[in-house]
């Protein structure tokens, strides 16, 4: 069972920095699949594994940077909808004492997306979208 789980995050870590490339590469149709299969694998990852706060960091970048995708494809249904579903998962970590403040921050994070405007170029916002609470600190 462990090997698979870590089959499923080597999936999902792929697939992420697959998309992250190509987003930085404008190749915003060919970065989509990609985000898409990194966010479901994440998902799937929080079903069945035990979550960790690195995984809440993940899934929230994976949803980020999904999001930003979308939204740069004018598909703003699907981004909050993406948003929407992550904010539920989070919320089931949120039950866990240990782990309640970082699903939190990663929740509060992923709702203020849509306050970043539109016109701000891809790089900056894909820099945005990774902010992780403190100015000085940005999630690789």
């Amino acid at each position: 069972m462990c090997g698979c789980g870590l089959f499923n995050a080597r999936v999902w870590l792929g697939c992420l920095r697959s998309g992250i490339e190509l987003v930085k590469a404008y190749r915003l149709d060919d970065a989509e699949p990609e985000l898409v299969k990194a966010f479901v694998a994440g998902k799937l990852f929080f079903r069945e594994h035990e979550v960790t706060t690195d995984a809440i960091s993940v899934l929230a970048d994976t949803t980020s940077v999904l999001h930003l995708c979308l939204r740069q494809r004018s598909d703003f249904d699907l981004a909050t909808e993406v948003v929407t579903s992550t904010a539920h998962t989070l919320s089931r970590v949120m039950q866990s004492e240990s782990l309640r403040r970082e699903a939190m921050q990663a929740c509060s994070h992923l709702l203020a997306l849509n306050e970043i405007p539109q016109q701000v170029p891809a790089a900056a916002q894909l820099a945005m979208a990774r902010f992780v609470q403190s100015p000085d600190s940005v999630a690789h």
